[in-house]
């Protein structure tokens, strides 16, 4: 299978385009321990899915995957929810 990182790009920075224009905080903010945790899985399961594609010969995707993982971990520094 063949990847387009061009065209998988565009797609990612439309969705991201319209998301962001659409996005709405929420107040009080509550964040358990439990999310915390939650997202922190789901970093690790997208670092090994990046793994999975890596050895499929699939680039993009795999770099799609950590990268995803990478910007999970971010956002919990940012909210100072994790040690850097």
């Amino acid at each position: 299978m063949t990847e387009d990182a061009a065209e998988r790009a565009t797609t990612y920075i439309e969705t991201m385009t319209v998301t962001l224009a659409h996005l709405k905080p929420r107040t009080p903010l509550q964040i358990s321990k439990e999310k915390v945790d939650k997202t922190i899985e789901v970093a690790a399961r997208y670092t090994n899915d990046a793994k999975y594609y890596a050895g499929k010969q699939q680039s993009v995707t795999a770099l799609a995957c950590v990268t995803y993982a990478e910007g999970l971990l971010d956002a919990l520094k940012f909210l100072d929810l994790i040690e850097p």
